[in-house]
């Protein structure tokens, strides 16, 4: 029984009893005047009779209202209940839909997430061709730029098993080393100006350009400044900081060095004594045997 039915059942229920009580037949004997306490009783009945039988009366209908009022009571709880019940149901149906929203959401993210992975992957799988794109728009053509990866990969390869073999004997491998950077053994098998044009196919500077000079260093005193360029180091190409460093700590310490620099396009030579120059600066991301994997 739903709770439409449950509440004309209720409504029916106390209307019965209103109108049994206040709009019914009085009590007695359907004489004028006759009380309550006259039904079934015989006219010549005392009234010590007729009180105890309105006694009576008035008990049964507490009774009855007390049944009425019980019956009452227990059909509101069944409603209350079954209100009740349908609000638990509600309640279950949206958590139902709450589990079935969070379960497709997952659904796309899975799906998301192997579109991705494929997507990383073709990625990847490209990546060599478009380097080769890119170094045919630098200038080389198509087979020049492929060699020139392929001996990019092997001299990755070979600066690795180099800092294997030091790891292996116990060594410390320099990471300016020559043979311990990839890079500077694809510098030495293609060359200086190929290198360069290398460096600009994948859009890296090839020259270190000066950020800081720094006060009383030799910089400073050769006449340096914010925003030149090191071109060489003592007849040396420089496209690093790195490469700088190294070359500072080559020959002898205080003997003079030509640097060439590039100031506003227009090349310079100054003298400065071998060692710190004094300056930060900027150049190719020269990439490490460490960079490269194992």
């Amino acid at each position: 029984m739903n709770r439409v039915a449950f509440a004309v059942v209720i409504s029916l229920l106390a209307g019965f009893a209103v109108g049994a009580w206040f709009g019914g037949e009085e009590p007695g004997d359907g004489r004028p005047g006759a009380t309550p306490s006259d039904a079934a009783l015989p006219a010549a009945a005392s009234a010590e009779d007729r009180l105890q039988r309105l006694e009576e009366i008035i008990a049964e209908e507490r009774d009855a209202r007390i049944a009425l009022e019980d019956t009452l009571a227990m059909l509101f709880e069944e409603l209350e209940r079954i209100e009740g019940s349908g609000a638990g149901l509600a309640r279950e149906r949206q958590a139902r839909a709450e589990l079935e929203a969070e379960a497709e959401r997952r659904r796309e993210a899975r799906a998301n997430e192997r579109r991705s992975s494929r997507g990383t992957a073709e990625w990847m799988r490209n990546y060599q061709e478009r380097r080769v794109g890119r170094m045919v728009e630098g200038g080389f053509a198509e087979d020049e730029a492929r060699r020139i990866l392929q001996l990019e990969s092997e001299a990755a390869y070979e600066a690795l098993q180099a800092s294997w073999e030091a790891q292996r004997n116990g060594e410390t491998l320099d990471p300016f080393a020559a043979d311990a950077n990839p890079q500077s053994i694809l510098r030495s098998e293609i060359g200086d100006d190929a290198y360069a044009r290398y460096l600009e196919a994948q859009g890296q500077p090839t020259a270190v350009g000066i950020t800081q000079v720094l006060d009383g260093s030799p910089g400073s005193t050769a006449g340096l400044l914010p925003g030149d360029e090191i071109v060489s180091y003592n007849g040396e190409r420089l496209f690093s900081v790195a490469e700088l460093r190294n070359l500072t700590m080559q020959g002898n310490r205080g003997e003079d060095v030509v640097i060439e620099i590039n100031r506003n396009g227009t090349r310079m030579q100054l003298t400065v004594p071998r060692g710190p120059v004094g300056i930060t600066g900027t150049g190719a991301a020269v990439r490490g045997s460490r960079w490269w994997g194992g």
